[in-house]
């Protein structure tokens, strides 16, 4: 008999009904969305790393494994002597900067012949290798975001490079030019921000690490593994992005609350007639009170349902509109956040149901809206 009176409830205000459930999908969405490109552009970013196949990075010191963030330098001349490390099969420098032009992101300086040897090269799917120190590689995701071709004019760092290349995406970064002319552009000739290196053999990384660490002792050296978990985790823990995600939740949680809170309120004062025949009948309090309870969180279902929906929908827009946000969707966000929904949704009906329950029967009953 609850649930059906709860229904009945709902379906009697069509219009309330669906414009709470909306608000609360509005306030799953906006959960879904911006924590999902945040840890989706962490996590993308991280297997775009990956994907260069090298076994160990190492940095200057004072780095940080925050990339974006990290200035320091290191002489492209160590390359030479990490080349003639016992177990080291190539390495190869790595100029990195900070990209805001077609989307944010880090440009990649890189030497082209070292690069090819540690990732095993590109894969071409357009255009061809640098020709000129103007030229510019970019992945296809890029491209097809800034609707670039062979031979386009691509403004980077304030300076007009050519497009030479689009190759299949996947390879440390979205863009790339030759490490002379990134180090020509910052003002800081034979220098690189980061060594990739790649071991003969999957054994000897161990031996590499141990070897890099004894003899620069004081560059930061990681397998791989270690350095992009590091990594991931740095910048999930980044102060700026963690208080924006926080905000964000606690902003949306806030919204789903009043927004209950205001419609079960009025709600109850709307239904003060019905609530006195409901005690009549010999409903008691606590059975009045879980009704508006169980009604506000069908509302939150229903509210976290349309979200999800929302989110999905949001999801086709950004791919749409900018190919290189990439959305991270985990079914433990999903489920969290429909778990904040429900929590907001009954803290909201909380007071509004107790004051449903607490109604004078004969005080209802003459109650005339």
């Amino acid at each position: 008999m609850g649930s059906g009176l709860v229904f009945s409830n709902i379906f009697a205000r069509p219009l309330r009904s669906m414009t709470t459930a909306l608000a609360i999908g509005l306030e799953v969405a906006l959960i879904l969305l911006i924590v999902g490109l945040s840890h989706g552009m962490i996590e993308e970013t991280s297997k775009r790393m990956a994907g260069v196949g090298a076994d160990i990075a190492l940095q200057p010191p004072n780095s940080s494994v925050l990339l974006a963030a990290s200035t320091a330098a290191m002489s492209v001349k160590i390359s030479k002597l990490i080349q003639n490390i016992e177990g080291v099969d190539a390495v190869t420098p790595i100029f990195l900067q900070f990209n805001t032009s077609g989307g944010m992101g880090l440009i990649w300086g890189i030497d082209l012949k070292s690069f090819n040897r540690v990732s095993q090269g590109f894969i071409f799917l357009s255009g061809s290798n640098f020709k000129e120190l103007d030229d510019v590689i970019i992945d296809d995701i890029y491209a097809s975001a800034n609707n670039l071709k062979i031979g386009d004019q691509l403004i980077l760092m304030n300076h007009s490079f050519r497009v030479c290349g689009i190759v299949e995406n996947g390879k440390g970064s979205r863009v790339f030019i030759p490490i002379t002319k990134m180090q020509a552009l910052v003002g800081s000739p034979g220098k690189a921000t980061l060594m990739l290196i790649k071991c003969s053999a999957n054994n000897k990384i161990s031996s590499v690490v141990a070897k890099l660490s004894k003899s620069l002792k004081s560059y930061p050296t990681f397998d791989m593994n270690d350095f992009i978990a590091q990594m991931t985790d740095a910048n999930k823990d980044f102060g700026p992005l963690r208080f924006f995600t926080k905000l964000v939740i606690s902003v949306a949680t806030l919204i789903g609350f009043f927004i209950i809170f205001l419609s079960m309120y009025t709600t109850v004062t709307e239904r003060t007639h019905e609530i006195g025949i409901l005690r009549s009948l010999g409903a008691n309090q606590l059975y009045v009170s879980f009704v508006f309870l169980k009604e506000a969180l069908t509302l939150g279902g229903i509210g976290f349902l349309i979200g999800v929906g929302l989110t999905f929908t949001g999801r086709l827009l950004f791919s749409a509109i900018s190919p290189t946000l990439y959305h991270d969707l985990s079914t433990g966000w999903i489920v969290g956040t429909g778990c904040l929904a429900l929590l907001s949704a009954s803290l909201g009906a909380l007071y509004p149901a107790f004051r449903a329950g607490c109604q004078d029967p004969l005080e209802a009953l003459a109650y005339n809206n």
